[in-house]
């Protein structure tokens, strides 16, 4: 009974809340009819909140963070003549988010809580960086000749401009959805959450790339 009196009592004043932690990215890409995964990338996630109690445990907690997105792919060539090869690349992104969660948070203890919040998520990406790194496996004339062709590729994709967003390639804007389960200690609390992206955010024609990423984060209420 204390400890939900207390709860109760602290919940109905703003508090803010500064979060920061790691943040696994991956993105789902489908050209034409045929779907594929990247591999997660490990990033940042950190930001500030601000939670305005409603009453019975109830809450509301918009914020902004910035994270990281993007994923890695790789590309590989069966042997043919002696000569393999596989091509991996990697999409770096870095975005300003706004989420704004609805929650509840119950108490377990004096000084311990539980939570759970849920809500949309809208998103600009402001920077980018894309790198692209071909491998050649294999001997003699033809798998040298290889070598050369996939190091004028590979210098040919990553030079210029590397930002996605400013070469047409994705669009800064994407929304989503979005959930978050807390363990709260006096002021410090442990999260872990997910996002969706229900935006194509791919400007290529006949490309659907859609974000995704969970995060693990800690934090602290003022």
């Amino acid at each position: 009974m204390l400890a939900a009196t207390t709860l109760a009592t602290a919940q109905m004043r703003p508090a803010i809340k500064v979060e920061a932690g790691a943040n696994f990215a991956n993105q789902t890409t489908k050209v034409g009819d045929k779907s594929t995964d990247g591999k997660m990338m490990i990033g940042y996630r950190a930001g500030v909140g601000v939670e305005f109690g409603i009453t019975d445990g109830f809450y509301v907690n918009p914020g902004v963070y910035f994270l990281s997105r993007g994923s890695k792919a790789t590309v590989e060539i069966p042997e043919i003549a002696g000569v393999a090869s596989k091509t991996a690349t990697t999409m770096w992104l870095h975005n300003v988010e706004i989420p704004v969660h609805a929650g509840y948070r119950a108490a377990l203890a004096p000084g311990m809580a539980v939570s759970i919040q849920a809500g949309p998520w809208f998103s600009y990406g402001f920077l980018g960086k894309v790198s692209q790194k071909t491998t050649i496996t294999g001997e003699g004339k033809i798998a040298d000749a290889a070598r050369k062709v996939a190091e004028t590729a590979d210098e040919v994709a990553n030079k210029g401009e590397k930002n996605p967003y400013k070469n047409k390639v994705l669009k800064p804007f994407d929304l989503g959805v979005g959930m978050q389960a807390g363990f709260e200690y006096q002021q410090f609390g442990l999260n872990l959450g997910f996002e969706y992206g229900l935006l194509n955010t791919s400007a290529v024609e006949n490309v659907k790339v859609n974000n995704m990423n969970f995060y693990v984060g800690l934090g602290y209420r003022f």
